[in-house]
């Protein structure tokens, strides 16, 4: 009879030892997929950094080429307003 209460007690031991390393395993699993999940996240976040940077690029191309065309713009119309005043100036008689 005493034998049987120790091996009784032995298998509960075992029981509850297997129901501790499931956990654990289940925790670890757990773990990897996350850290899985991260890395996927942190990955996609490299990749939208690297399309951002070049749409980046691409305005501040843009904002040069509209600053150099309004230099432009400014400077013939200077030129048109330089015109007619000259023109101006030749029909009052001056």
């Amino acid at each position: 009879m005493a034998e049987q209460v120790k091996l009784i007690d032995a298998i509960d031991r075992f029981d509850s030892a297997l129901r501790q390393f499931e956990a654990a395993a289940a925790r670890a699993d757990e773990q990897r997929h996350k850290s899985e999940s991260v890395k996927g996240e942190a990955e996609a976040l490299r990749q939208d950094r690297k399309r951002l940077e070049g749409e980046l690029d691409q305005v501040r191309t843009k904002a040069f080429e509209l600053v150099d065309t309004s230099k432009k713009a400014v400077g013939k119309i200077d030129a048109a307003m330089s015109r007619i005043r000259a023109v101006i100036h030749s029909n009052s008689g001056g």
